[in-house]
């Protein structure tokens, strides 16, 4: 797959137009569960395009409120820094803010204890 397909594949799958907001808090179950798989499609497609791991993102991530907040504000702002309308330096800004938070997503799974087989239940 070109480099471009594949970026008009992940943008598709997170929504394909206007970068979307959630407020999690706020969603039924219904709504929260077509988020979350929505979310999940982009979650994996920047797992595979940035090589992370459990460490970053352990598989349990959706039973992890901090962490499914802090991908689904990524996923926002991946989307926002690919529309037409877009700065040239946007993919830059997200480049560096995913560098801040790939640092919190580590700090959270390791305060989790969670592996890459076995999840570890909030207390």
């Amino acid at each position: 797959m070109e480099p471009n397909d594949e970026l008009a594949r992940a943008f598709s799958l997170a929504g394909g137009s206007d970068p979307f907001v959630v407020c999690w808090r706020d969603l039924d179950p219904t709504s929260t569960q077509q988020e979350l798989e929505r979310l999940t499609e982009w979650v994996d497609w920047a797992t595979n395009r940035y090589s992370l791991d459990h460490k970053v993102i352990p598989p349990c991530w959706p039973e992890h409120g901090a962490v499914l907040e802090e991908l689904s504000a990524l996923r926002t702002f991946w989307e926002a820094c690919y529309q037409d309308d877009a700065a040239p330096t946007d993919p830059l800004a997200f480049h560096r803010d995913l560098t801040l938070a790939l640092r919190r997503l580590r700090d959270w799974t390791s305060l989790l204890g969670c592996t890459r087989t076995n999840h570890r239940p909030e207390s």
